[in-house]
C-alpha cells in the first residue's frame, strides 16, 4: 500500500442562516438561537438545525423530519463527500452521479444529479460536488421543501453547512494519506482581529490523489477566506471559496444477461483522457439586524458559479456475446451559475396569550445554465470489455453545432411566510405558503441549427400545514401536508412546453428526546408527483404519474458512558402509477430497504498516554432497479467501516492520529445506475491516514 495523503479538516464561514450576535441573543430569542461561533453539534446528535425555519429551531418542535450529520461524525468517519455523509441519514441511495463526477441522491424515491436539491448554506448550488473541507455539518430535509426554497423535488433536499469565524483563536494544520496512492494537505486558521468586531477564517487545501481504477488522477486547490462583524445590533458576514479540480470521468461498467458484467473490478471502459476540468467560486454576503428584543431582519446574497469542461469515452451499444464496447468520443464546455438574494423577518409575537414565531421573507433566484461547444462523436469500434486495449479512441474533436450553445434559465420571484403558531405548551400549529412566479428560457444549436425549445412564464401557490403535539419534553408527535413544484423543459422537436410537475405530501411521524444525548425519530410518508412528461410514440405529454410511500427510523447520540450509536433504517415502495409503456414498475435506483449501524467507544485507558477512540458499522443497500422499465436490477450490498483514533497533548492543544478503513471486507458492490451501459463501481477497500495538530 502507498500512503501520502495530508488533511487539515477545518472550516469555512459562509453565512447560511447564521446565530445572532452574543447581546441580540440575550434580548430576542428563537428557540435554540446560538451565539456566533458556538458548534451547534455535539457528539452524534444535534437539538437544533436551521435548514426548517431559516434560524436555529428545536428539531422537537419542528413539523417535519429533519437530520443532522455532526462534525463528530464527519471527524469519526473521515467524511470526504456528500456520497459519504448521506450513510448516517434514512432513506437515501445514490443516483445517477455523471460518470462520478457529480453529487446525485434519491431521496424518498425521487432525485437526480442536477434537481437543484443541494444547497450550500441555504442557498441553491450549481456545482458538481459540494462537500469540502469548508463543511461543518450536513442537513437533510425530507420531503417537500419547495415552502422556503422554490423549485424542488419532493423527497427533500440537502444543506452543506459551512464553518464560520470564530472570535477565539483556534488553528489545524493536517495530514491525511490514502492505501489508493497521493495525499492531500489543509490548514484552517480562525480568530478576532485585535478589538475591531471583527473575526476571520482562512482555509487552504491541496490535494492530489491517484484514482483508485487503473488510470486517472483526482485533484483540487481550494482557498476559503471569510470575516464576519459583530456590532450592538448588527452583524455582517462575508465569505468567498476558490476551488481548481481534475477528477476523472468514469462510466462504471456495463449489463451483460442482466447483471453486471465479470470483468476486472479495477479496469476502466474509458481513456486516459476521460476526465472534468474546471474551477467552481462561491460569495456569500450577509446582514443581519435586531430591530428589537422580539424581531431581526436578514438580508442574504448568494452567487455560485461552476465553469468546466469534460471530456469520455461514452459507451454507446454493447455486443454482449463478444464483450464488443462501441464507444465514441464526447465532450462539452459547461459554466453553471446561481444568483440568490432573500429579505426576511424573523421574530416571534404574543397575540391571546399564544406565541407565534413568523418568518416572512421574499427573495429572487437566477439559475442559468449554458453549455458552449459540445463535441459528439462518431462510433468506434474494436473495445473488448474482457480485454481492454487503450488508446484506440482520439479525444473529443467533433462540434455538434445542434447540441452546442445550449442556454437554459430559471427566474424567479417570490414571497413566503411561516408561523410555527404555539396554541399552548403542548400544541403547534404550523402554516405557511409560498407564492412564486418564474419565468423558463430554454434555446440550443448553431447557425440553422438553432431552436427555441422554452419560452414559458408562469406563477405558483404552495401551501405547508402542519401539526406538532409535544407530549412531554422526551416525545413529540407531528404530522404535515405540503406541495412542491419543478418546472417541465419543453419538448425538444415540437417546442410544445408542459406545466410544471407539482407534488403532494403527507407525512406523519414521532421524535423523541430518549435521555441528553440521544435522539430518534419515525417518520411515515406518502408522496405523489404529476405531469411528469412522458414518451409515447415519438410524442411527449405531460401525463405521467409516480409516488412513494415508506417509513423513516433513525437513532443517533450518545447511548452509554463513553458509547456513541448511529442507527437508521427506510422502507420505501415506489411506483410509476401513469405511463404508456413503464405502468407498475419501480422507479431507478430506489432501493426499498436500506438500513446502517455504526458504534464508537472511547476506551478507558491512562489519560496520561492520551485518549482511545475506536468505531466501525455498515450500511446495507436492497436491490434497486436500473432503469424505469425494470429492465435490470442492482444486487443488494453491503459495506463495513471501522476507525481508530488516539488523541493527546503531544504538539500544541490537541494532537490526533487517526486511522480509518473503509468498504473493510473489500466487497464489490454497483450503488447507482444510469442505464446498462453506465453502471457506477464501488470503491473497493481503503486505508487511510489522518494526523492532524490544533492550537
Amino acid at each position: 500500500m502507498q500512503f501520502c495523503r495530508i488533511i487539515a479538516s477545518t472550516a469555512f464561514a459562509t453565512l447560511a442562516f447564521s446565530p445572532l450576535s452574543a447581546k441580540a441573543n440575550e434580548a430576542f430569542e428563537l428557540p435554540g438561537q446560538q451565539v456566533t461561533g458556538q458548534r451547534l453539534n455535539t457528539e452524534y446528535s444535534s437539538d437544533t438545525a436551521s435548514t426548517a425555519s431559516k434560524s436555529a429551531v428545536p428539531i422537537m418542535q419542528e413539523a417535519q423530519a429533519v437530520q443532522v450529520v455532526t462534525e463528530q461524525v464527519i471527524e469519526d468517519f473521515q467524511v470526504n463527500s456528500l456520497d459519504d455523509a448521506m450513510n448516517f441519514v434514512s432513506g437515501i441511495t445514490q443516483s445517477n452521479t455523471l460518470a462520478g463526477s457529480q453529487d446525485g441522491f434519491v431521496k424518498r424515491g425521487f432525485g437526480t444529479n442536477a434537481d437543484g436539491s443541494i444547497l450550500r448554506d441555504g442557498i441553491r448550488s450549481s456545482l458538481s460536488r459540494n462537500f469540502s473541507a469548508t463543511t461543518e455539518r450536513v442537513e437533510v430535509l425530507k420531503g417537500p421543501a419547495s415552502l422556503l426554497y422554490g423549485a424542488l423535488e419532493p423527497g427533500g433536499l440537502i444543506n452543506v453547512i459551512s464553518k464560520k469565524p470564530e472570535y477565539l483563536w483556534h488553528s489545524r494544520i493536517s495530514g491525511e494519506t490514502s492505501s489508493f496512492g497521493g495525499g492531500s494537505a489543509m490548514l484552517d486558521v480562525t480568530g478576532p482581529l485585535a478589538d475591531s468586531g471583527l473575526a476571520f477564517r482562512f482555509i487552504a487545501e491541496r490535494q492530489h490523489e491517484d484514482y483508485w481504477r487503473n488510470s486517472g488522477e483526482d485533484e483540487h486547490t481550494l482557498i476559503a477566506p471569510s470575516v464576519s462583524w459583530t456590532g450592538n445590533d448588527l452583524t455582517l458576514s462575508l465569505a468567498y471559496e476558490r476551488k481548481e479540480y481534475s477528477t476523472p470521468l468514469d462510466r462504471g461498467t456495463v449489463i451483460v444477461n442482466g447483471k453486471p458484467a465479470h470483468v476486472d473490478y479495477n479496469k476502466r471502459f474509458s481513456e486516459s483522457w476521460s476526465k472534468a476540468e474546471g474551477t467552481d467560486e462561491l460569495v456569500t454576503a450577509k446582514a443581519e439586524y435586531q430591530i428589537n428584543p422580539n424581531w431581526l431582519t436578514r438580508l442574504t446574497y448568494g452567487w455560485n458559479q461552476e465553469d468546466y469542461d469534460y471530456a469520455e469515452a461514452r459507451p454507446a451499444s454493447l455486443d454482449e456475446s463478444t464483450g464488443d464496447l462501441t464507444r465514441r468520443a464526447d465532450g462539452s464546455e459547461f459554466k453553471n451559475q446561481t444568483h440568490y438574494l432573500a429579505w426576511d423577518w424573523i421574530g416571534h409575537s404574543q397575540l391571546f396569550d399564544q406565541r407565534h414565531d413568523v418568518l416572512i421573507g421574499a427573495d429572487t433566484e437566477r439559475v442559468d445554465n449554458f453549455r458552449g461547444d459540445t463535441y459528439r462523436g462518431r462510433n468506434s469500434t474494436g473495445f473488448n470489455i474482457y480485454n481492454p486495449q487503450y488508446g484506440n479512441l482520439g479525444e473529443p474533436s467533433l462540434i455538434s453545432q445542434a447540441q452546442s450553445d445550449r442556454s437554459d434559465e430559471l427566474h424567479s420571484q417570490s414571497v413566503y411566510f411561516k408561523d410555527n403558531w404555539h396554541l399552548n405548551d403542548q400544541w403547534i400549529v404550523v402554516l405557511g405558503g409560498r407564492y412564486q412566479r418564474f419565468e423558463q428560457y430554454v434555446d440550443q444549436g448553431r447557425g440553422d441549427e438553432y431552436v427555441k425549445t422554452t419560452d414559458r412564464t408562469d406563477n405558483t401557490f404552495l401551501p405547508f400545514a402542519g401539526l406538532v403535539y409535544q407530549l412531554n419534553q422526551q416525545v413529540s408527535l407531528y404530522g404535515n401536508y405540503s406541495r412542491s413544484f419543478v418546472p417541465n423543459s419543453s419538448d425538444a422537436d415540437t417546442g410544445e412546453s408542459f406545466d410544471p410537475e407539482e407534488g403532494r405530501s403527507y407525512e406523519l411521524g414521532v421524535k423523541l428526546d430518549l435521555q441528553p444525548g440521544i435522539s430518534a425519530s419515525v417518520a411515515l410518508f406518502d408522496i405523489e408527483k404529476e405531469n411528469v412528461v412522458v414518451s409515447n410514440n415519438g410524442s411527449s405529454e405531460a401525463a405521467g404519474k409516480v409516488g412513494s410511500r415508506g417509513v423513516e427510523l433513525d437513532i443517533n447520540g450518545r447511548i452509554a458512558e463513553h458509547w456513541n450509536l448511529l442507527g437508521t433504517y427506510a422502507y420505501t415502495d415506489t411506483e410509476i402509477k401513469d405511463d404508456p409503456q413503464n405502468q407498475g414498475n419501480e422507479l431507478v435506483n430506489a432501493a426499498k430497504n436500506v438500513a446502517s449501524l455504526y458504534l464508537s467507544h472511547d476506551l478507558d485507558i491512562n489519560p496520561e498516554t492520551g485518549n482511545w477512540r475506536v468505531g466501525g458499522g455498515a450500511r446495507y443497500v436492497g436491490e434497486r432497479a436500473g432503469d424505469n422499465s425494470n429492465s435490470f436490477w442492482l444486487d443488494s450490498y453491503t459495506v463495513a467501516d471501522a476507525f481508530i483514533a488516539w488523541d493527546s497533548t503531544l504538539l500544541g492543544d490537541k494532537t490526533r492520529v487517526q486511522l480509518n478503513v473503509r468498504n473493510l471486507f473489500d466487497q464489490h458492490y454497483y450503488p447507482s445506475s444510469g442505464g446498462n451501459l453506465r453502471v457506477n463501481v464501488g470503491e473497493p477497500r481503503e486505508v487511510r491516514l489522518q494526523a492532524s495538530v490544533d492550537f
